[in-house]
């Protein structure tokens, strides 16, 4: 087998080197598709005079609340631009705050309330509280019985891991025409792993937000294909549509940390993904950026710093204010800890299974039985609900792991095809103990 894995990775560097430029010292370096002019402006931008105007207005707003609480037209603008000042300073409380003004609208509105029921319950899935809005919108959409029902049902259903209801809704919307209908018929075929027919559909998706002319489709759409386009090594593509996001929406981090991730995985450039980082978490401190740091500091081989990281985000997100928004996280930090961590993981992944049981969330499951001597639990766990059941390489890096320790090592190996493929999307530190688990069969 060592043979084997030898000639995995002679091929593996072959494939590297094809890809690879020469610098001016003579030195070697992936392929460069990063140029920081392109996206500089938007990461030194100054958010200042904005968020001082959001946080006056909402100083104003929450003052007349204070006299009157049952005014929808005031409870609506302050949910809306505490929503918006979380997503530019990323303070959870002005999240829940916004959730909570959200939720006194419906409470208070008598006159065709649908509306802000559904505001409501996309509301809920950012806090990712999906059962909580399946159940409001059963409470007065049983039967999907509108376009819009049925959008946010097939939605709430994919998170849920109700792909049997998911399917149904889509079905019920298909139009080959409509925007809603192609990026979601683009997620069920991204579940399915069909990443050839996802790209197509978000394409022809993106043709009709570009027709449009409407910006919030605008940007979600490039975005997204973004991402797709990085799954399927389409790094120059994936990079342009990163920068049209940002020509689209200057404040957009998820764009910006897009880019952080060529730099860092395509690139092996930590220097540069550390600086857009670290300008990120300046203006947008949410926790998650402390793990992205940490691992580019542990492909730097600084792991203390990278360990200092992971114990201040496991510090930060016990704040209750945050609920389940990064209980996949803990997991998967928990589990490179002691063996009390890794109980505490098992703990939360099962209340995350109870939250919301996709192959996702089965599988860090699964792993956490195997890290706490579940040996065979947990491979009856993926058996049953993981394998072939979802296409996400860190799931199926799961699945090889357990496979292999239950002694299962041709079903294991049979992964290391997609798995080797699917270096950029896992990053270069994750690639590396994948390898060395091959090296050690």
């Amino acid at each position: 087998m060592k043979n084997s894995f030898l000639l995995l990775l002679f091929l593996s560097i072959i494939t590297v080197s094809c890809n690879q430029t020469t610098d001016k010292n003579g030195q070697e370096n992936a392929d460069i598709v990063t140029v920081q002019k392109d996206y500089n402006s938007y990461l030194n931008k100054d958010n200042s005079a904005l968020i001082a105007t959001l946080k006056s207005d909402i100083d104003s707003l929450e003052k007349i609340i204070a006299v009157n609480n049952t005014g929808v037209l005031d409870l609506g603008r302050l949910s809306s631009k505490l929503n918006l000042l979380y997503d530019l300073k990323g303070d959870v409380n002005h999240l829940n705050r916004s959730v909570e003004m959200q939720e006194a609208v419906v409470k208070n509105m008598y006159i065709e309330p649908e509306k802000s029921k559904y505001a409501l319950a996309q509301a809920y899935i950012k806090q990712h509280r999906f059962k909580k809005a399946d159940s409001l919108m059963r409470s007065f959409a049983a039967d999907a019985s509108t376009k819009e029902s049925q959008l946010l049902f097939f939605d709430i259903a994919m998170e849920l891991g109700d792909y049997t209801r998911a399917e149904k809704m889509l079905n019920a919307i298909q139009n080959q025409k409509n925007y809603n209908y192609l990026i979601r018929a683009a997620k069920w075929n991204d579940y399915k792993g069909d990443l050839d027919a996802t790209i197509r559909l978000m394409e022809e998706a993106k043709t009709l937000a570009d027709q449009s002319g409407n910006p919030s489709i605008q940007i979600w759409s490039n975005s997204n294909i973004a991402d797709y386009y990085g799954h399927d090594g389409q790094i120059q593509n994936s990079y342009d549509h990163y920068i049209k996001t940002l020509e689209l929406d200057p404040d957009n981090t998820y764009a910006l940390k897009g880019i952080a991730w060529i730099a860092y995985s395509h690139e092996k450039n930590p220097e540069e993904a550390l600086r857009i980082l670290k300008k990120l978490k300046e203006r947008h401190p949410l926790p998650d950026y402390d793990l992205d740091i940490a691992e580019i500091k542990e492909f730097q081989n600084k792991s203390e710093d990278a360990d200092s990281l992971r114990k201040n985000f496991l510090a930060e997100v016990e704040n209750d204010a945050y609920g389940a928004m990064y209980n996949t996280y803990k997991i998967e930090q928990l589990l490179s800890g002691n063996e009390a961590d890794k109980a505490k993981a098992l703990e939360i992944a099962k209340i995350e299974i109870d939250n919301r049981s996709t192959p996702e969330t089965q599988s860090l499951l699964s792993y956490a039985m195997l890290k706490n001597n579940l040996t065979k639990e947990a491979l009856e766990n993926q058996k049953k609900y993981v394998i072939d059941k979802t296409y996400e390489p860190v799931a199926q890096l799961h699945s090889l792991e357990i496979l292999l320790a239950n002694d299962e090592k041709n079903k294991a190996l049979t992964y290391t095809e997609e798995l080797s493929a699917a270096s950029y999307e896992l990053g270069p530190v994750t690639m590396k103990n994948y390898y060395e688990i091959l090296e050690e069969i």
